[in-house]
């Protein structure tokens, strides 16, 4: 039938040009922009991963530079230390020296005080972006605030969308070269008195007692430390055995150390700790054959039992003798005169490898620092690349298929065209049949 009001063909061709045009500049946006998903509108699911994922990436690009920041103050902490190791090696070299006899220890010293200027020199240079790990200004012992850093390694997002930044802590108290108020690897230690004295060892001090069964220990009264000068023997007997058990820092460590809260300082803070100290001395330390007796915690305080087989057997507890291997200050190493003529040099040699031995400790954490963060380097490079990947397989056009999608609407486009030509020419058509 043929219309000149209603021309069906012509709404017909019309609405599929309408169609092809909306499609070409969909196609034309993903050639232009070389995206599949540009907007929400084209796939909201997808698009709003990807814009998710691409704000991580920005992320991880920002912790690789944090990274970067990092790896440098580990390499400058590390030079300072292997100069100061190679220094440490001379010094020791002439304090060895100066124990000789008839040599001139005068000279000797004016040698020892450049070597100290250049530890200081070492220590004072080696700064990186304001922040210089060798000479802090950390006080007291390591378990105290301030005493440690972070290095920014990872950004998380966990399964329900949180977000976290992952660190790398690093020990400042193994690196410190000088401390304010003493405590570092070149310095005396701080005063233990300042603040937990050993009073009276946790009632242990004076203590003596004996019984049968559960045996009352020693109260404690207050908070104290165990420095690792403290060495506490105290004898006992099981019926006929006699035996000695030992509390020294090392002993302490390994009974709290690794319990969470606890550091590595020989700080004994309770009853309890108390408890778990003596136990570790007297028995955990102990072969089991040679374990007589084993101390537990009390009701209000602590109580010493013997081993079942000697559950019978009467036990008797001397009063402790309290010795320490260096004095409490212990050496500065700015302070050693070799020309002072009542110079301890077997305790001067001492110290001076231990300040070696934890020089040397210092420069392979920071090794192991500088390997983990490079590491986390290349691992952060390779996940930026996993997700750039990723958000590709989300959003990316496929050039190949958009450019031949492209011409075969265009094509279709060109035959719309005509045949909306087609169409609106039937009005003329018509308009034939009556001439």
């Amino acid at each position: 039938m043929g219309s000149i009001l209603t021309n069906a063909g012509a709404a017909s061709a019309l609405q599929m040009l309408r169609s092809l045009d909306s499609q070409m500049s969909g196609v034309e946006r993903q050639v232009a922009t070389g995206l599949r998903v540009e907007q929400a509108s084209d796939n909201a699911a997808y698009w709003s991963i990807a814009t998710t994922m691409r704000s991580d990436n920005g992320a991880l690009s920002t912790v690789q530079d944090a990274l970067g920041l990092g790896a440098a103050k580990v390499e400058t902490a590390y030079e300072g230390i292997a100069a100061t190791t190679d220094i440490l090696a001379a010094f020791m070299a002439k304090v060895v020296s100066a124990q000789q006899d008839g040599i001139d220890k005068n000279k000797i010293q004016e040698e020892l005080e450049q070597l100290k200027q250049q530890i200081v020199s070492i220590s004072n240079s080696a700064s990186f972006a304001g922040q210089n790990w060798l000479r802090s200004d950390m006080q007291g012992q390591a378990g105290e605030a301030g005493a440690k850093t972070s290095v920014v390694s990872s950004f998380n997002r966990s399964e329900d969308g949180t977000v976290s930044v992952g660190t790398i802590d690093v020990d400042l108290s193994k690196l410190a070269l000088f401390k304010n108020g003493g405590g570092g690897i070149l310095q005396k230690e701080p005063d233990p008195d300042l603040g937990h004295g050993l009073g009276t060892i946790g009632g242990l001090l004076g203590f003596s007692t004996s019984g049968y069964g559960d045996v009352p220990g020693p109260v404690f009264d207050q908070p104290f430390t165990i420095t690792k000068f403290d060495v506490v023997t105290v004898a006992f007997s099981v019926g006929a055995s006699n035996d000695t058990f030992v509390i020294t820092k090392s002993v302490v460590d390994q009974a709290l150390g690794g319990e969470i809260g606890y550091g590595f300082d020989g700080d004994i803070e309770s009853t309890a700790d108390w408890a778990k100290v003596l136990q570790q001395a007297t028995f955990l330390n102990k072969a089991p054959s040679d374990a007589l007796l084993t101390a537990q915690g009390g009701t209000p305080n602590i109580v010493f039992r013997a081993i079942i087989p000697l559950a019978a057997e009467l036990i008797t507890v001397q009063p402790p003798v309290h010795t320490r291997t260096l004095p409490p200050e212990g050496i500065d190493i700015l302070d050693i005169d070799v020309t002072d003529p009542d110079i301890d040099f077997p305790t001067i040699t001492l110290v001076l490898d231990e300040m070696q031995q934890k020089v040397i400790s210092a420069g392979a954490y920071l090794g192991s620092l500088r390997s983990r963060i490079a590491m986390q380097e290349a691992f952060g490079n390779g996940l930026a690349d996993s997700l750039d990947r990723g958000i590709g397989r989300l959003v990316d056009a496929n050039m190949s298929e958009a450019s031949s999608r492209l011409k075969a609407l265009q094509v279709q486009q060109q035959l719309a065209t005509q045949s909306l030509s087609i169409a609106n020419s039937d009005a003329q058509n018509i308009l034939s049949l009556f001439r």
